[in-house]
């Protein structure tokens, strides 16, 4: 009987070690992450016309659609992944207004430089050697810094090309990376390029669009630390057929402060 009671307090006692241990660890265990809950907001102005608005993240393809309050044209997207780049969507009745992410790593240089005049030309001229079936090559834009560099092109083929139907074009709309890590300015090697647009219509209907590619809504990117990105009042562009560009800043108004380089499309 005795040898009965002490191997059961025995057990008793192992039962409220382990029991000890497993609370230690269990409180030692980290919390589990919150939620991906990022948002996206801003304000159409004028509020009458807003159209659909969607969030953009180029790296996967995949498109997430906001809601509009038609009264006083304020947006939200969300939530959305705490993952990549986003870039903000806005379709008026009569026009399109697309972010894009012009943001290039920093130079290392203690102090930034810009691109000189001499840079641009060496840029827009290799580009142009580089582009063999467009016949049309707009650049709307050179962005960065010393060292890095980003180019918005707009392109046409005009010409027949294998396949092709009477009056049919083929338009392409791309983001191009250059960088100079010695003498000379380089495309970079590990990206083709970026593709906003690329498609194959009749000339009269691309004359038709008008597209309008602004860089403060693009580049976001949606931390745990901060999970929402405001993009402030929003203007519409003026319905003016072709494609466009807007040189806004991208800046984070809930945060009042210019928003974090991002640097991966």
């Amino acid at each position: 009987m005795i040898d009965m009671r002490h191997r059961l307090h025995h057990l008793a006692r192992l039962a409220i070690l382990v029991g000890g241990i497993t609370l230690l660890l269990a409180s030692a265990a980290p919390s589990a992450p919150p939620g991906n809950g990022g948002t996206i907001r801003g304000q159409l102005v004028p509020a009458d016309g807003a159209g659909n608005v969607v969030a953009l993240h180029r790296a996967s393809g995949k498109t997430f659609a906001g809601k509009v309050d038609p009264k006083t044209g304020s947006f939200s997207i969300g939530p959305l992944p705490f993952k990549g780049i986003y870039a903000c969507r806005v379709d008026f009745a009569t026009s399109r207004l697309e972010g894009i992410n012009l943001q290039v790593p920093p130079s290392d240089y203690v102090e930034e430089q810009p691109l000189s005049a001499e840079d641009l030309a060496t840029i827009k001229t290799k580009i142009r050697r580089m582009n063999k079936f467009e016949d049309v090559v707009e650049i709307k834009t050179i962005s960065g810094n010393i060292q890095h560099a980003v180019i918005l092109l707009n392109k046409l083929r005009t010409r027949p090309f294998f396949g092709s139907k009477p009056g049919e074009v083929v338009w392409r709309s791309e983001l191009w990376h250059f960088e100079r890590p010695e003498e000379t300015w380089v495309k970079v090697q590990d990206e083709l390029f970026v593709v906003l647009y690329r498609q194959r219509m009749q000339h009269a209907d691309y004359r038709k669009q008008s597209v309008t590619f602004d860089a403060a809504l693009g580049g976001i990117r949606l931390t745990r630390e901060i999970p929402e990105y405001d993009l402030g009042r929003i203007e519409r562009p003026r319905p003016q057929p072709g494609v466009h560009f807007r040189n806004g800043t991208a800046v984070n108004r809930s945060q009042s402060k210019t928003a974090p380089p991002a640097t991966n499309n």
